[in-house]
C-alpha cells in the first residue's frame, strides 16, 4: 500500500507537467475514433431479416438487477450471472441487494470482471455452485479457488471460450477494459474484463457487451469497431476514488453518461440496461444524467426489479 501511495504522489506531480496517454503512439495514429464523441459517425445497420423470420426467431430475455454490478440473465432454461456483491453491510454500500435464493440457483454461467469488493465478495462467493461454468479476469482466480467450482477459466482481453449449453452455442470474448482514465488509476485499479457475449439457438444469435468498469479510453473504443450489440449493459455511476484530493485528481474509474453514450453510438444495441450505479458511496454521478435523455431503449431498473425483453 505504501508503494501505491508513492506511485500515486509522484504521478500526481508528473501529471502537471506530461500529457499522459494510455496507449502506444502506433495505436493512436492507426485509429479512426475521435476522442471526441461529436465526430462519431455511426450509420445504422440495415436489418436483413424478412418480418417472417423476426417472428419466427426470437428470444425472450429475463434479466433481473440485484444491485451494484450483480446481475442474473435467464434465456429459456440457460441463467447468466455477473459479479455477485451481496453482502449489505460492505464498506460504502448504500443499498443493499436485493434477491431471493432461488435467484441463484442452477446458474449455469457465471462472468467475474474482477475483485473488487463491490463486484465480488464472501458473500457472493457462496452462490457460485460446483455445477457452474466460471470465466474471470486472472486477478479475481484466488478468491474464486475458494467455491466449490470446479471450472474456473481465465480469459486474457481478446480470448474466446466456446461452449455449449442447453443448447446454446454460447462465445464468451474478453474485451478489454480500462479502470480509469489515466495510467496512475489503471495500475492501481488493476486488471478488469469486459464481456461479448454471442448466444446461438435455432438460427437465431444474440450479442450481448457487459462493459466491465471502464472508461472509454482508445483500446476500450477500438475494440468496440464493427461490432453491433443486442443487448448492452453498461457499468456506469462515474466511480471515483473515495479520497477527496484524489478523486479530484484522478478522475472517473468507470463510465458517466457522455462515456456511455459515445459507446452506445458505435455499437448501436437493440436495448441498454445500465447497472453499477447508486448502490456505493464512490458512485458519483447520478442515474438521473441517462434518464433525463428519455431514450426508450434505454431501460433503467430498481435493485430487484425485473424486466423482460424480446430479441
Amino acid at each position: 500500500m505504501k508503494k501505491k501511495v508513492v506511485i500515486v504522489i509522484i504521478g500526481i506531480i508528473l501529471m502537471s507537467t506530461i500529457n499522459f496517454v494510455s496507449l502506444p503512439a502506433k495505436d493512436i495514429v492507426n485509429s479512426k475514433v475521435s476522442d471526441n464523441e461529436d465526430d462519431i459517425h455511426i450509420v445504422p445497420e440495415k436489418n436483413t431479416k424478412s418480418s417472417i423470420d423476426d417472428a419466427a426467431s426470437t428470444m425472450d430475455i429475463h434479466f433481473k438487477w440485484v444491485g451494484a454490478a450483480t446481475f442474473i440473465i435467464t434465456i429459456d432454461d440457460l441463467k447468466i450471472a455477473c459479479d455477485p456483491a451481496l453482502d449489505p453491510d460492505a464498506e460504502g454500500r448504500v443499498e443493499d441487494p436485493v434477491y431471493t435464493d432461488e435467484d441463484f440457483q442452477n446458474i449455469d454461467l457465471w462472468l467475474i470482471t474482477h475483485k473488487h469488493e463491490d463486484h465480488l465478495d464472501e458473500i457472493g462467493l457462496t452462490k457460485i455452485d460446483s455445477e457452474a461454468l466460471v470465466i474471470t479476469h486472472e486477478i479475481a482466480v484466488e478468491m474464486l479457488q475458494t467455491t466449490e467450482s470446479p471450472n474456473i477459466n481465465i480469459l486474457e482481453w481478446k480470448e474466446k471460450r466456446i461452449t455449449n449449453i442447453d443448447d446454446f452455442n454460447i462465445t464468451i470474448e474478453a474485451i478489454p477494459a480500462l479502470h480509469g482514465t489515466n495510467p496512475i488509476t489503471i495500475f492501481l485499479m488493476e486488471g478488469v474484463n469486459g464481456y461479448w457475449v454471442t448466444l446461438e439457438k435455432n438460427g437465431q444469435t444474440i450479442s450481448i457487451y457487459i462493459t466491465g468498469d471502464t472508461t472509454t479510453k482508445w483500446k476500450v473504443i477500438n475494440s468496440l469497431r464493427g461490432r453491433k450489440a443486442d443487448l448492452f449493459i453498461p457499468f456506469m455511476g462515474e466511480a471515483r476514488i473515495p479520497i477527496p484530493i484524489l478523486r479530484m485528481l484522478l478522475g472517473p474509474l468507470t463510465l458517466n453518461a457522455r462515456m456511455m453514450r459515445r459507446m452506445k453510438r458505435i455499437i448501436n444495441p437493440e436495448i441498454t440496461i445500465p447497472v453499477h450505479f447508486g448502490t456505493f458511496s464512490h458512485y458519483c454521478e447520478p442515474i438521473s444524467k441517462v434518464d433525463q435523455w428519455n431514450d426508450p431503449s434505454i431501460k433503467i431498473l430498481s435493485p430487484g426489479e425485473n424486466i423482460t425483453i424480446n430479441l
